[in-house]
């Protein structure tokens, strides 16, 4: 006999997210709320990629003890799902984390359901954004400064016999290379789970952004104000 079925959805787009080991046991545990243990047990999914290999587990413990897991992954996906008796659709999870974007999906046949255990997952991972999400969404646009003032330290350098503009102007060349034609997602990747704590603010992410930011500085004093000034 045919019949109707309704399913409700959320999906989404989330901000880049640095997360701990903790976070991913507190995540977890949010997931598999309101499953039973059965369902955990039979449906419950977490996997990633090691050495070329697709890796998955039921259970978040016995994937955190593998052997060969790395200290950082950028590669992460969750999958929990539910059936009734009869064989009938539940509910499900699907949360997607890789370098590029993190994905979230929730379908339910109870709408009230799939809003709380979306809005959950969403709230949970807003709190765990990293810090340098703002590169990221700005991204095209710090290019486009660049550019200009690229463009306008090479019109400088035109008018001046200094060293120092010349000098300036292969450096801002060589920024503008980087951000251009390098994938910027291995420094700032949308995933950033840290499986071992880091008490040090020296990483990679960190002194990156800092010599962007004083290359950007100098090239654009030196090669740009400067000379207007004189």
């Amino acid at each position: 006999m045919a019949k109707l079925e309704k399913r409700y959805g959320e999906k989404g787009t989330l901000k880049p997210c640095c997360l701990e080991k903790d976070d991913l046991l507190k995540l977890t545990e949010i997931i598999q709320e309101t499953f039973t243990q059965t369902e955990i047990d039979r449906y419950f999914s977490i996997s990633t990629t090691i050495d070329g290999i697709r890796v998955f587990s039921n259970s978040i413990e016995a994937f955190l003890k593998q052997k060969g897991l790395p200290d950082k992954l950028n590669d992460l996906a969750f999958w929990l799902e539910s059936w009734d008796k009869t064989g009938s659709f539940g509910k499900n999870i699907l949360l997607d984390f890789s370098k590029y974007s993190i994905q979230l999906s929730v379908e339910g046949v109870k709408q009230a359901w799939v809003k709380d255990k979306y809005a959950r997952i969403v709230n949970f991972l807003k709190a765990k954004t990293a810090w340098y999400w703002p590169l990221i969404i700005l991204e095209r646009f710090i290019i486009f400064v660049v550019t200009l003032i690229l463009i306008s330290n090479i019109i400088t350098s035109f008018k001046t016999k200094e060293v120092a503009y010349h000098i300036d102007q292969v450096v801002l060349l060589g920024v503008w290379i980087l951000l251009v034609f390098y994938d910027m997602r291995k420094i700032w990747p949308f995933t950033n789970v840290r499986l071992q704590k880091v008490t040090s603010i020296f990483n990679k992410e960190n002194i990156i952004a800092v010599i962007l930011i004083i290359i950007l500085t100098a090239t654009l004093t030196v090669g740009s104000i400067l000379p207007h000034l004189k």
